[in-house]
């Protein structure tokens, strides 16, 4: 009888290690989505920046500026995202 409570004991164990891995893999995927998504919206506000400019050159410049900065945070955003999976295990 101590066999089978000790393994349900584990059991127990293990699935609430792995809830809190699943948890842990949510949470860092809603993180990373709003990452990017706060990366998206400021490259799009300095892309704004590019409509108000009334110099052609700068214009460009903040057009081009934004689309680096939204595309660079997102894709930094991205692999950080899947180097800390990778170090959790999650795949």
């Amino acid at each position: 009888m101590a066999r089978k409570d000790e393994y349900e004991r584990i059991a127990r164990e293990r699935l609430a290690a792995e809830r809190d891995a699943k948890m842990e893999t949510r949470r860092a995927f809603f993180a990373a989505a709003l990452q990017c998504a706060g990366f998206c919206a400021l490259g799009m506000f300095v892309m704004f920046w590019a409509f108000w400019a009334s110099d052609v050159v700068l214009g460009r410049a903040f057009l081009y500026g934004g689309m680096a900065v939204g595309y660079a945070g997102m894709a930094f955003t991205l692999l950080r995202a899947y180097r800390k999976g990778l170090e959790r295990g999650d795949w």
